[in-house]
């Protein structure tokens, strides 16, 4: 059995080290494990990945996928932005505020952290140099507020994870509500903190009461939107999979209405969401078929048998799990984790009686840390670029100022962490039997 760990750990690292696509890490190291240990497998290898996409759960991918993707190109990150800046710009650390709200309600049609980082950085920080604000924290926020796209429902990493640990998606985004406004609440504190300290930044000439209205006019929709998918699971009026639906529908009209709707927009739509399904399915597939030659070769039944040997409590095998993530998370992209340690740790979390809708939040608050945790936190790398983009590669200053920029909000993320776990409530307060 140590021999079969051993491979395992030694080919998944070797592959990532190597720079492979995720995918191909998982389904080689299934194959030359599998091959060795168990002998000819290759029979599965059609057979396990039919069986876990053959449901129609599989189906919310695309569905959510092309949900953002028309709201990205109906131009709503730029429509956010403005209204945001409007409503809460002449506050203290005004704009800060507006890249951390309107990052959260990107982040909520998207359900992409790498995608409202650079949507919402490209138009947050020229506004932000413009207005004078600190560098360092203006890129703290905008990191950090994109961390929000895989905690606040809906989320493509939280659909994977459902896939794996097989458990109710629907669930998991209505556990997910509280954990994301408490998440968004630390981010707005973290502001008002540096406000109350630091005075960086000239708020915009005076809104009127008027103007503030009309920029409301370009939030309700979106809101309006995120109410109807959450709402309908919710409600039991139709389950995770319609309410994807029923999303893709209102983002349409959305991007109709806005009069964004053309042939070329819609290819760029669609071109874009089977490429990235593509991609996010194959890893799934080859999770899979790892988790597979995992159980087949008796490795989580063993972990199972050495953990209960241990004697930890619950809290102590949440905590352990947690640092774990928390070192993977320093060298390992996040969804590349969950696929990677779901199928070996699930009978050990199922053997002590863990609630996996609870544990699910716990994980996505944990790939949020990885994002912003260097040395391959994806966001840090992505806030760069896009600070490269606008101020060109003379100007741009190090990496290290986003490090140093994102900590305070690093800081608040794992205090909302602590939060949920010691209070599982908070992620099951509002799951009902009656989602889907």
């Amino acid at each position: 059995m140590i021999d079969i760990t051993l491979s395992i750990t030694a080919l998944l690292a070797l592959g990532f080290v190597l720079g492979l696509h995720v995918a191909v890490v998982l389904g080689l190291t299934a194959m030359i494990v599998g091959a060795v240990f168990i002998g000819p497998v290759w029979g599965f290898f059609g057979h396990v990945p039919w069986t876990a996409h053959s449901g129609i759960t599989i189906v919310m991918v695309p569905l959510y996928i092309m949900m953002g993707e028309l709201l990205l190109r109906s131009g709503m990150s730029d429509d956010l932005y403005g209204a945001f800046a409007k409503l809460l710009g002449n506050l203290p650390g005004g704009l800060l505020h507006t890249n951390i709200m309107a990052s959260g309600v990107f982040a909520a049609v998207s359900g992409s952290s790498v995608a409202t980082t650079s949507t919402i950085g490209s138009v947050a920080l020229p506004a932000m140099r413009k207005h004078g604000y600190a560098e360092r924290v203006s890129l703290g926020s905008i990191a950090a507020g994109g961390t929000l796209g895989i905690l606040i429902p809906p989320s493509i990493i939280m659909i994977v994870y459902g896939l794996v640990a097989e458990v109710s998606i629907g669930k998991l985004y209505i556990a997910a509500i509280i954990p994301g406004l408490l998440m968004l609440t630390g981010f707005i504190a973290v502001i008002v903190m540096h406000s109350l300290r630091h005075r960086s930044g000239r708020p915009d000439a005076a809104v009127t009461l008027a103007e503030k209205l009309r920029s409301l006019a370009n939030i309700v929709p979106v809101m309006v939107l995120i109410g109807l998918v959450l709402g309908t699971i919710y409600l039991g009026v139709a389950t995770s999979v319609e309410a994807a639906a029923y999303g893709v529908t209102g983002a349409f009209l959305i991007a109709l209405c806005k009069g964004r709707v053309n042939h070329r927009m819609l290819a760029e739509v669609f071109v874009s969401t089977a490429s990235t399904s593509a991609m996010v399915i194959l890893i799934i597939m080859s999770a899979f078929l790892l988790q597979f030659v995992l159980s087949f070769a008796g490795v989580p039944m063993a972990l199972s048998s050495w953990m209960a040997d241990l004697g930890l409590s619950q809290i102590e095998l949440i905590l352990l799990l947690c640092l774990v993530y928390i070192l993977l998370g320093t060298v390992m992209d996040g969804l590349a984790i969950i696929v990677a340690t779901l199928p070996i740790f699930l009978p050990v979390l199922i053997a002590a009686d863990v609630d996996l809708i609870w544990f699910g939040v716990i994980v996505v608050i944990l790939v949020e840390l990885a994002l912003i945790t260097p040395p391959i936190g994806m966001n840090l790398f992505v806030m760069q670029g896009v600070r490269r983009k606008v101020a060109g590669a003379d100007g741009s200053g190090s990496v290290t100022d986003v490090i140093r920029g994102v900590l305070p909000f690093t800081l608040a993320m794992l205090f909302v962490l602590a939060l949920v776990i010691a209070f599982p409530q908070l992620s099951l307060l509002l799951v009902s039997d009656t989602i889907q």
